[in-house]
């Protein structure tokens, strides 16, 4: 026991800085700093997809860009940089811990990367990020890609400029790739995604072709969004997500957030009246991210290690609640209950093997976020080439829209009916490009930690039927 007390002491120093060192507070207190207004811009942004009225855009990116100016101005300051250099090698050696290498070896990434760019360009992104999202917005809701296209193009040119100024050493887009999963490559993800493209394909075509078919009709009917709120906050209490530390609102495409801090993580929901899956799910997902964001160890708080390892890693948890475990049938049985209690008259005759196997139903759809385990990778490998192509100027934004109904057609077959549900449904390419992969990452990396998981916790799914998670 007392070996074990002291395996768990030490992991927990570990995650502490040590701030008995001149050095290692000095480089506290810059990263505070920056984290803090870090923090003040995700709430501005927060508050742009939440709250934010609608003649306010061209201020908020006003806004934005001041603060951005602000950041880049800490990040690339000669002390912060001579600091760095004088501690890179000095925390390799004891008694520095885990936390004071991490903090050394993220502040050198940041600094590096900053000091390549000129403020006046940082300052632009952050104007033409928040007005593109405004544009995106309205022509999601009009169904008018022309009218979002032109900030699309400006975000392009924008992020080629950025990635140039960033270097790389095979194409363009390697170096927005690196910003989510460092040191990821065009090369490497190419090799990656072969594989998982032709097994989808082949996958897909086989339960196509088996005759099989699955009702999912309990997924739709009318179901008022202040209940499905209601349902969604019982459902992410049940995961372990804490509202003494966080909040759910609603925004044009689900997402969460935190502040530098996993005593403030929100997250997003976009509930449909007809359509009771897209808010559910939503909310396992977005979740699965939370919780990552509220497990953080609280000595890393106000720093840049509060945020994750990777988004590789950030999705594989939130696809690891909304598949692995969401989707299951032994977790509808323990929470059951809060469907029946949030719409009894529609679910007093289904059970939770019927809604189970509603949420597994394979089938080519048009919208990411909705698509199955099968079909949903090849929504992802679609946008990784055509962001790819866009940022390594092989395709004009003007032919986006028709090549991203060609890559549907050839992938799975169906053709979109329209913008809206097609080249539009995703906000990410408002602010940049080199997400996508990630999430197909995290699928990868969700069904190891499962594996994994499983054989520690044999019992895991009969605990999951009995309510626990």
């Amino acid at each position: 026991m007392s070996s074990l007390h002291s395996q768990h002491q030490q992991q927990a120093r570990m995650l502490e800085f040590t701030r008995s060192h001149e050095e290692i507070n000095a480089l506290l207190g810059y990263l505070q700093e920056i984290s803090d207004l870090a923090a003040l811009g995700a709430l501005a942004a927060w508050d742009q997809n939440t709250a934010l009225p609608e003649e306010a855009g061209d201020v908020r990116g006003a806004q934005l860009a001041t603060l951005q100016g602000v950041l880049h101005e800490r990040w690339t300051s000669p002390e912060l940089g001579r600091l760095v250099a004088r501690l890179e090698s000095v925390v390799e050696k004891e008694p520095f811990t885990d936390a004071d290498r991490a903090l050394v070896r993220e502040a050198k990434r940041e600094h590096e990367k900053a000091t390549r760019l000129p403020r006046s360009l940082v300052e632009e992104m952050a104007r033409v990020e928040a007005a593109s999202f405004e544009a995106w917005r309205r022509a999601r809701e009009q169904n008018d890609f022309a009218s979002f296209a032109p900030w699309l193009s400006r975000t392009v040119a924008l992020q080629r400029e950025i990635a140039e100024r960033y270097g790389y050493r095979e194409t363009r887009y390697d170096a927005l790739l690196d910003l989510f999963e460092p040191g990821l490559t065009v090369r490497k993800l190419d090799a990656l995604f072969a594989p998982v493209r032709e097994v989808s394909l082949s996958l897909l075509k086989r339960i196509q072709n088996s005759g099989h078919t699955i009702d999912a009709s309990c997924l739709y009917g009318h179901f008022p969004v202040a209940q499905q709120d209601a349902l969604c906050k019982r459902l992410l209490e049940a995961l372990g997500y804490d509202f003494q530390r966080g909040g759910l609102a609603h925004s044009p495409h689900p997402f969460t957030t935190s502040f530098g801090s996993p005593l403030d993580v929100r997250l997003t929901i976009h509930p449909q009246e007809n359509f009771l899956a897209s808010a559910v799910m939503a909310a396992i997902h977005e979740g699965g991210h939370a919780l990552y964001e509220q497990g953080c160890a609280p000595t890393l708080l106000r720093t840049p290690l509060a945020g994750g390892a990777s988004m590789g890693v950030h999705e594989s948890q939130s696809r690891l609640w909304e598949n692995y475990i969401g989707r299951s049938e032994p977790f509808w049985k323990g929470q059951f209950h809060l469907l029946r209690a949030a719409f009894p008259e529609h679910f007093t005759t289904i059970d939770a093997a019927t809604f189970s196997r509603a949420l597994n139903k394979v089938e080519p759809s048009l919208i990411r976020i909705e698509a199955d385990e099968v079909t949903y990778n090849l929504h992802i490998i679609i946008r990784y080439e055509l962001e790819r192509e866009l940022i390594n100027g092989e395709l004009a934004v003007e032919s986006l829209p028709r090549l991203w109904n060609a890559r549907y057609r050839e992938y799975l077959g169906i053709t979109p009916d329209s913008d809206r549900n097609g080249v539009l449904q995703d906000v990410h390419w408002t602010s940049g490009f080199g997400y996508f992969p990630s999430y197909t990452l995290g699928n990868l990396y969700a069904a190891q930690i499962y594996y994994t998981l499983l054989k520690i916790f044999p019992d895991f799914n009969n605990r999951l039927e009995q309510g626990e998670t």
